[in-house]
């Protein structure tokens, strides 16, 4: 039998909570539909709610961090004529947030029985209900601190990683050896991982979409910030298109990293990693210092060993960077990473 998804406990939740808030009931089709298209996205589920006689169908994309930046995100990223229509399902929606989801034309539920749907003959909009305290809290787990994102961004660059010494995955990662126990011990818990006892333990990712999508949600607010971000002005914007950043333990990030995987995007912020102080960068491309710069430099969060050959990060990172942004045009290039780069390389089970 297929296992249900990360956020079935979720998505159950927030269809009792719709039948108990507006009588009216939703049932589950399908977890995890399987698309034809590589152009569609495939959701978590699908329901159906029956109004009078007529079936309305919804394609649920469950989330467990809410912010307003991100229900925007999530609908453009969605295919415009893809049916069934996207359903956003999250633990808690504010009335504030209930009222962005409105503007912006984006169904949703929650698992405190607020919800927004509009399609043919059929609207309801349900706010100002409680939160619901007895959902069990959707995050307990390690994975979302500072040490955990750099764990899980080693373990989604190179999968491998999960079956080397911990004292390698703790190197490449940059972070202490005591962090790696915790951290693979909960993705056991969490089932996202599976482990075979055997003299040798060999682990394998099970579900590589949510961790994914838990780091893309996670990274803005857990670990960027940790990064030392630093905005500066460049008297030459050419630079960004000839310059290979290798000599200087620099990878470019963001606009940058878009235009190189898909070039669909002109960059217009100039966003580089660097593994050493910037110094030596700053001089050869006189930059300076200006808080309203259009280059952003950080502290690369990563051992040199996890990336060679290039001077383009991965695409899971110029994809969260992209998704930092409300910009369409930003969100458009994360589309066609995702699609073009990452989504055909996640692991399967």
């Amino acid at each position: 039998m297929k296992r249900k998804p990360q956020h079935a406990e979720l998505i159950e939740a927030a269809l009792q909570g719709f039948q108990r808030t507006t009588g009216l009931a939703a049932q589950i089709i399908r977890w995890e539909p399987k698309t034809i298209d590589l152009d569609r996205r495939q959701p978590d589920a699908v329901i159906e709610i029956e109004v009078h006689g007529r079936k309305h169908k919804f394609a649920v994309e469950a989330k467990i961090g809410v912010r307003a930046e991100l229900l925007i995100q999530t609908q453009a990223l969605w295919p415009r004529e893809q049916q069934p229509r996207l359903l956003f399902v999250a633990p808690y929606i504010t009335n504030y947030l209930a009222e962005k989801c409105r503007e912006i034309k984006l169904p949703f539920l929650d698992a405190a029985g607020n919800a927004y749907l509009e399609d043919d003959d059929l609207f309801v909009f349900v706010t100002g209900q409680k939160r619901n305290t007895d959902l069990a809290p959707v995050h307990t787990n390690r994975t979302d601190t500072t040490a955990g994102l750099r764990v899980l961004f080693a373990i989604l660059c190179r999968p491998q990683l999960l079956n080397a010494p911990y004292r390698e995955l703790a190197t490449t990662a940059k972070v202490a050896l005591g962090t790696i126990g915790p951290v693979i011990k909960d993705l056991e818990t969490r089932k996202l991982i599976a482990t075979f006892s055997t003299t040798l333990p060999k682990r394998r990712l099970l579900d590589a979409k949510v961790l994914f999508e838990e780091w893309v949600t996670f990274y803005p607010a857990k670990l960027r910030p940790k990064l030392q971000p630093r905005r500066f002005r460049a008297q030459n914007r050419e630079w960004a298109q000839q310059t290979n950043l290798t000599p200087f333990g620099a990878y470019w990030g963001g606009e940058v990293a878009a235009d190189r995987l898909t070039h669909y995007l002109k960059p217009a912020m100039l966003t580089v990693y660097t593994l050493h102080n910037p110094t030596k960068l700053m001089t050869e491309f006189r930059l300076r210092a200006d808080v309203n710069g259009d280059v952003e430099i950080l502290n690369a969060f990563w051992d040199q060993t996890l990336i060679t050959g290039t001077d383009v990060v991965p695409p899971i990172l110029a994809y969260a960077d992209l998704m930092t942004t409300t910009d369409a045009r930003n969100l458009e290039a994360a589309r066609l990473i995702y699609e073009q780069h990452i989504a055909p390389n996640l692991p399967t089970a």
